[in-house]
């Protein structure tokens, strides 16, 4: 059978000739993403050839000059063929995350609740009446100066004492966390010496983040990102809660294959052992960590809008099915309602909030489902909105994750000459979310779309009326057209519409908050004028305007490596008023107020 290789993974597989390659992607864990279902209609799983020959499906989708084709539309041949996977972001190291800023963004002590303990254990003597578990006991006791209720030790562990004891006279390395005044012992081992790491998780709609890290030092090993296997079942959070109604099983592996697959890689490259993996912390929204853990996930979309748990018990990995250390702790950051998860509560230990102080900070978390916090030391408000996936170049026919290719600034000149920039300077395969912000803006800018977003007669030369919706060409292949700019007014309306609520609700205004902090992925090629002109983000200074990076892994790590993170998370978690804006009576007028650029009453925009 002819061989497969799927770069930039390296990944070889052997397929059957005839058959469909987006088939052995699949079979070799290769996440695309074919939100059209694979009828060659979205053009978002885009592939180069870059050896070998394909069997293109007649009237598809085809670039000869790139050798690129889609991949839904593709057959293999009597042939060993290499592709690489344009759109994933699979074994990218930190492109996508500020990392380097951790410090910055708030300084703080490395004291995870996993530890590590020297003991000497007393040596069995005759007639004394202990066994080698009450002898272990007792030298922990003797080892504490904290109160001991119970000392848990998992069977597996129990099944190797006796030996583990002897070995080197009774000289042993435990591995042990609390949990209200209860020792639990992760693991027994007889090394000397021995790195101990941990892992920081964000699951979120699109993509899925791990970072490795050393639990002595802190130090971030390694990082990786791909995208959620579950894409394929769904964009947005409310098309997985449907699919999952028949399909729950199914999207609970999907993305624990991405996390293990992710771990898997780390550990490989690093020559790390996952047994020696001790520590999780995973932060995602609601939705994602209940399918997460297979938790059925229909009432959160159902009034009163329920979900199964808000904060997720301690379970160990072998319960989560993340495959490190099986009795390794897994913790979770809170949720506090049904759209407004832990993803956004971790975030929040990068900004102010967490901190007291008196300014007024609007937090705001940026994708497929908009989350939002506004407050200070005295009051905190929370709400969701479901934004779509536009600012992540989903729902729009040219549009792509932030990734190397995707244009993600754009000018026009009054004569009409188009300037256009890529991320990584590649040449352009699409749009990502900030660039069609960027396209959107200098478009009414320049009066070539009107309040409404519809095409003037400006430049009648490079738009296509022929048929509806009328499209612009930014390059000879890459278009956006009037029902691309309606997905992303309605994006940037719900956003907008929702931050004027929560301000609504406290008495405030825009010009009363004193700091907006952005997080997500898109924002960080954002620019901020373009995101003021179509109505995205309020008409403030431009230093009001922080851009955090992807601040869920940020958190998630800082949960890791910190006891106290851990507790502050739970604190903001307790301080946050959930707003559900199904349920005010106003939003929809600041909706409706919202879908024009930048905005019906102008005021708010001079």
């Amino acid at each position: 059978m002819p061989k497969i290789t799927f770069m930039p993974q390296n990944i070889i597989i052997e397929a059957k000739t005839a058959s469909p390659l987006l088939e052995a992607a699949r079979l070799a864990g290769v996440s695309v993403e074919t939100p059209c279902g694979g009828k060659g209609v979205c053009r978002k799983c885009l592939v180069k050839i870059i050896s070998g020959k394909v069997d293109v499906k007649s009237g598809s989708y085809k670039n000869s000059k790139e050798n690129h084709v889609l991949i839904c539309q593709t057959n293999i041949l009597d042939e060993d063929v290499t592709i690489e996977i344009l759109s994933g972001l699979y074994g990218e190291e930190g492109k996508f995350d500020d990392v380097f800023d951790v410090k910055k963004i708030n300084d703080f002590t490395v004291n995870p609740i996993v530890k590590q303990i020297d003991l000497q254990i007393l040596k069995a003597a005759p007639l004394d009446g202990l066994s080698d578990f009450d002898r272990l006991e007792k030298s922990l006791k003797l080892k504490f100066s904290e109160i001991i209720k119970s000392i848990k030790i998992p069977l597996e562990i129990l099944k190797t004492l006796p030996l583990k004891l002897r070995e080197n006279d009774g000289k042993v390395k435990m591995l042990y966390y609390f949990e209200n005044e209860n020792l639990n012992i992760i693991d027994i081992i007889n090394i000397e010496n021995t790195n101990i790491y941990g892992i920081a998780i964000d699951i979120g709609t699109t993509t899925v983040t791990v970072w490795i890290v050393d639990l002595i030092t802190g130090k971030i090993i390694s990082r990786k990102t791909d995208y959620n296997a579950q894409i394929e079942c769904g964009l947005d959070i409310i098309t997985r809660i449907n699919y999952a109604q028949k399909n729950l099983n199914e999207l609970q592996s999907r993305i624990l294959n991405t996390i293990n697959n992710l771990i898997k890689i780390i550990s490989d490259e690093n020559k790390i052992n996952i047994n020696r993996i001790y520590y999780a912390s995973i932060a995602g929204n609601t939705t994602m960590i209940h399918l997460f853990l297979g938790i059925i996930p229909e009432y959160i979309r159902l009034d009163p809008y329920t979900p199964a748990v808000f904060k997720i018990p301690v379970f160990n990995a072998f319960e989560t099915g993340i495959k490190i250390n099986i009795n390794a702790p897994v913790k979770f950051a809170p949720s506090v309602g049904s759209y407004v998860g832990g993803d956004i509560t971790a975030g929040a230990l990068c900004t102010p909030l967490c901190e007291d102080k008196n300014e007024i900070i609007l937090f705001l978390d940026i994708g497929t489902n908009g989350e939002i916090l506004l407050g200070n030391n005295e009051f905190i408000l929370g709400c969701a909105c479901s934004a779509g996936p536009a600012f992540e170049g989903g729902g729009i026919e040219f549009g792509m994750r932030a990734s190397q290719g995707a244009i993600d600034c754009f000018n026009i000149s009054e004569t009409g000459e188009i300037t256009i920039k890529t991320i990584d300077n590649a040449p352009p395969v699409g749009i990502c979310g900030s660039g069609i912000i960027s396209i959107v803006g200098e478009m009414f800018e320049k009066n070539i779309i009107d309040a409404a977003g519809r095409f003037t007669d400006k430049f009648p030369d490079k738009i296509k009326k022929d048929k509806k919706p009328y499209k612009f060409y930014i390059t000879e292949n890459i278009t956006i057209s009037e029902a691309d700019i309606d997905n992303l007014i309605r994006a940037k309306g719900a956003i907008f519409s929702a931050c004027r609520t929560l301000l609504n609700n406290m008495g405030l205004a825009f010009d009363d908050i004193d700091k907006i902090y952005i997080a997500g992925g898109f924002g960080r090629y954002l620019n901020i004028e373009n995101a003021k002109t179509i109505g995205l983000l309020p008409n403030i200074p431009p230093e009001k305007i922080i851009y955090l990076g992807n601040t869920s892994i940020i958190g998630a790590y800082q949960i890791l490596l910190s006891e106290e993170k851990g507790k502050k998370v739970m604190e903001i978690a307790d301080r946050i008023t959930y707003i559900d804006l199904s349920n005010e009576s106003g939003y929809m007028d600041e909706y409706l107020g919202a879908l024009f650029l930048p905005h019906t009453d102008s005021d708010l925009f001079k």
